[in-house]
Formats: C-alpha cells, structure tokens, sequence
C-alpha cells in the first residue's frame, strides 16, 4: 500500500475553517487540536478528576465477554483501572455491515492517535468506540449501496420496526437479514474469499439478537487483533454507572439548553449556521415509554412528553430516573457531555458533521463544570484499486483534478480534445438562429391568423427536436468511437466519486473483503497516517 495526501475543501465553512485555522476557532472549542503541548494540557487536566474506574472496568469487562477473540481488548480494560490511563473515543451509527466507509476510517482514526498518543506520553491510552445505539433511526442504518444493473442502488433490508424504537431495541428478523446480506455479497461477485465471508457473517448473525450486536459482533471480528474497546450506549447495564450523570444533567438541562442558543447565536455572528435543530424548551433528555421514545419537554415547573400527554413534576422524573434509569436516554447535545463524564478522555476523533455540532456545545460543557476534549478530525480516505490507477493514468489525468473537478466535466474536456470539431455548441447554436428566423415567421403569419398559433409553436418545437436528434446521432456515433476510454471514465467515477460524493460515504468495506480478503483491513490499520486534515488516498 502507499498513502498520497491530497487538499480538499471542507463542504462546510465551519469545518474548513476548523482544518485550516483552527486558532481562530478558540470562540468554539477549547483546545487548538494541532498545538504541540496540546495532549499535554488535556492530559494534565484530566489527572486532577475522578472517575469511577472500577464500576467502569468492571462493567467493560462482563460487556466483552460475549466477543471471540478479544483477549487484546480485555487487557486495554483492565487498565483502565490506572488512574494514568485515559482514552482516545470517536463513535458512530451501528450500520448494517457497517455502514459506509467512514465508519471503518474512524475506527482506524481512533486506534492510530490512541497508538501514537501512548508512545508521546508515555501512560495507558485505550482506544475506545462508542456506538450510537440510542438513535431510533432506522433508515439511516438498514442499507448499503452496491453497483448493479450498471448503476448504483440503495439495498435496504426488508424488516420495518413497528415503532420508534432505539436500535439497540430492534430485534433482527434473522432470515430476512441472512438473505439480504447474501444478495450484497453476491453484487461483489465471487472470489476466494467469498465463501469465508459468507460463513463469518452467517455465524455472527446466530450470535446476534439486535442490529446494535450484529454491528458489534462485525466490529469486534474485524479487529479483533487491535484491542478496539466497544461502548454501546443504549446498553441498560451503562445506565447503572449514568444515573448520577444524568442527575447532573436533568438538574443543569435549562442552562444547558440556553448555553446551546448562545453559541449558536455566537456562531452567526460569525457568519456560521448551526446545524443542531433544538426544539423549544427542550431538556435534551429521551424518556422511553411502551418502547417508544420520546422527547421530554419543560414546561414551567414541570417536564412533559405531548404526544403521550406525560407531565411530571422534578421530584417525580427523579424518582424514575432513580428506579428506571433504562427509561433514559441521551440526544445528540447530552451524549458528549455523558462521554465527558463516564470516561477519561484524551482526544475525541469527529467526522466533519462532528465537528459542526460540536462548535455548538462548548458552553454546554461549561455548563456541568467540564472542558470540551480536544476536537480531532478523523482521517479520511479513498482507497484506490490498482485497475482504476491505471484507468487514470491511460486518461492521462491527476488524481487532484479527479478530487477537484466533476467526472463528467473531466470526460468532455477529454472528448474536446479527441475531437476535431466539438459538435454540441454548432447545435445549439443552429436552435437559436433557427429560433430567431421561425420566431419572424410566427409574428408574420400570426398577423394573417391568430388561430394559427398551436399550429405554429407545435412546428417549432418539431424543428428544435430534429436538431437534437442530430445532436443525440453524433453524441451517439461519438460514445461508439470512444467506448472503452467512457468505460474508464464511468469506472473511475463509480469507485471514487459515487454518485458524487466521496468513496468513504457511500461504498462498504465488505466490498474490499470480498475481494481482498480478510487481512485487507489489518494492512490498512498497519499504515502510518498524519493528522493533518488532509485527504489520504490509500493506493492498493
């Protein structure tokens, strides 16, 4: 493998601002993630707090017992009971198969600083991944998209919940997924490695009674030899060591929700646009009720849920927070500041959404007493095949402008130069001069007999259509001429610009398995990468 980095701009002002300038962002976050002493500081500050390690430990412990083959990541948990020890956490979704990509890029984020950040300072960092499992949903997580009948498709598993459940709630209708999985794979076509894959995937399925353990048991086999330490955050035996967090949380809900509107109304001074849509009132705390959740709401000196027509007193939703800690749950603007308080963390690897809504809670931290942990990008990655390295380089075209421009604009700057005379605008051209002479004709014959007018633009439009059938005939002759080289084009569109967008957001690591095997991923992993903010194409 060999790594090229490349400079792409950040979609969002936001995070292009926090990659390039990241100083300037100080309004936002509290630690310059590429100041030199910046693990130092954060290191420093988190040797003064308490955390309660053993419960924690110990609960890690029974929670990786279910995985095969995770001698490495029980060792990272026993020490976490050094009060040295911190960890580097970055989290995501529980996609089906794992979703796209990126999801694979952030576990490989989160083990590589973790790796780098031990041999700087010289204490216990444990990589950690903390799985979305409270969100409920589940379109964002039942498909993948594959290649098939010359086109991209979304494959979504047929299974719909009947409610508004967290995924970690949502059972797996096992032979609606066996098949579905199968047809994925199948798209890839078969290999050597094909069968393997299906036998790992059939037996972790059994293993399995949730999506949420599904992805786990995926995860966990991947990387198996890594010492990864997986945190689900819907997990009812994590409620036990959250009760108290968010006791804070419920007691400081009114000034954590008002801190949130302040920055962001900070950020549009600066002529930033949030991205957390808060509602009115909001605790930003979920009660779970008949396995449905539910938004709790105030309302004057109460907490109420609308929809079930819930009111309860603080006094009351204390009492069930301290009998029923399963009926809570966090939302997106809770679950970094619970992180903050379960876990001694060191860094925080962020995808570029990440990033966004995180500018967004710097008082909220404040807020409960705590500072932001240092915001670190993810990497980002392409990974390139050798077949498509070589449709580029038969193109005579750069992986930068292939990053930097539309496919399609690079294929018809490519078809202009193969051409002698470029037919198109002679086309469009011919339409307006056309136009203007059929335009004269209309009003001198219109001045004869108004009711000639649908007749007359009925012509007009047939004149236009044969000279786009002209156009559509040459086009058509032309893709003919240049057939294999369009090929390439489409190819090279397909595996790093799908439909698009990045490879890392569309396409699913189980492609690469498919076809390159199972080691695939722990060459991957054994690569150096820099965090710099810079777009890594891994070629293969």
């Amino acid at each position: 493998m060999e790594i090229m980095e490349l400079s792409l701009p950040a979609s969002n002002p936001l995070v292009h601002a926090y990659l390039t300038d990241p100083l300037n962002m100080k309004l936002f976050f509290d630690y310059h993630p590429h100041h030199r002493d910046v693990f130092q500081k954060r290191y420093e500050k988190l040797k003064v707090r308490n955390f309660e390690r053993d419960k924690l430990v110990h609960y890690l412990f029974q929670y990786h017992k279910r995985f095969d083959q995770a001698d490495l990541s029980l060792q990272n948990i026993e020490k976490l009971k050094d009060p040295k020890s911190v960890v580097v956490v970055g989290g995501q979704q529980a996609g089906l198969l794992t979703g796209p990509l990126y999801t694979i890029h952030k576990i490989i984020s989160i083990l590589t600083l973790a790796k780098q950040l031990q041999e700087q300072l010289g204490v216990p960092v444990i990589p950690l991944f903390w799985i979305a499992g409270e969100d409920h949903d589940f379109e964002e997580i039942n498909h993948v998209y594959v290649y098939q009948n010359e086109r991209i498709q979304k494959k979504a598993i047929s299974q719909v919940p009947s409610k508004k459940q967290m995924v970690s709630n949502i059972e797996i209708d096992k032979s609606k997924c066996r098949r579905w999985f199968k047809e994925i794979i199948e798209t890839y076509g078969e290999t050597e490695h094909t069968n393997l894959i299906l036998n790992i995937l059939e037996e972790l399925l059994d293993r399995s009674r949730t999506y949420v353990e599904f992805f786990e048991q995926i995860v966990m086999t991947l990387f198996h030899n890594s010492g990864l330490v997986l945190l689900n955050s819907a997990d009812k035996g994590l409620r036990k060591l959250e009760k108290s967090h968010f006791r804070k949380i419920l007691h400081q809900n009114e000034k954590i929700y008002e801190a949130v509107e302040k920055q962001q109304q900070l950020l549009r001074q600066n002529s930033f646009q949030p991205t957390i849509e808060m509602k009115q009132h909001s605790a930003n705390i979920f009660i779970h009720y008949d396995d449905e959740r539910f938004l709790l709401l105030r309302d004057q000196n109460k907490f109420v849920i609308p929809e079930i027509d819930l009111k309860l007193t603080k006094e009351e939703l204390e009492e069930r927070l301290e009998h029923s800690p399963n009926s809570f749950s966090n939302n997106v603007i809770t679950r970094p500041i619970m992180q903050e308080l379960l876990l001694p963390t060191l860094a925080f690897i962020a995808g570029p959404g990440e990033i966004a809504y995180w500018a967004e809670l710097k008082g909220a931290f404040h807020v409960c007493d705590l500072d932001m942990p240092p915001v670190i990008p993810r990497l980002n990655m392409t990974i390139l095949e050798r077949h498509i390295e070589t449709d580029i380089e038969e193109l005579n075209l750069s992986l930068d402008e292939i990053f930097h421009q539309k496919i399609k604009q690079l294929k018809e700057n490519w078809l202009r130069e193969k051409e002698p005379l470029y037919f198109e605008p002679l086309v469009e051209e011919a339409k307006e001069k056309i136009e203007q002479i059929h335009s004269q004709l209309r009003e001198a014959a219109l001045e004869i007999d108004k009711s000639l007018e649908p007749l007359l633009k009925k012509n007009a439009y047939f004149i236009e259509s044969q000279l786009s059938f002209i156009q559509h005939a040459v086009k058509k002759k032309v893709n003919e001429k240049f057939e294999a080289e369009l090929n390439k084009f489409k190819r090279i569109e397909c595996s790093l610009a799908p439909n698009g967008l990045l490879q890392e957001r569309v396409w699913n690591i189980f492609y690469y398995l498919n076809k390159y095997g199972l080691d695939f991923l722990k060459l991957l992993q054994q690569e150096t990468y820099t965090f710099n903010g810079k777009h890594k194409v891994v070629k293969i």
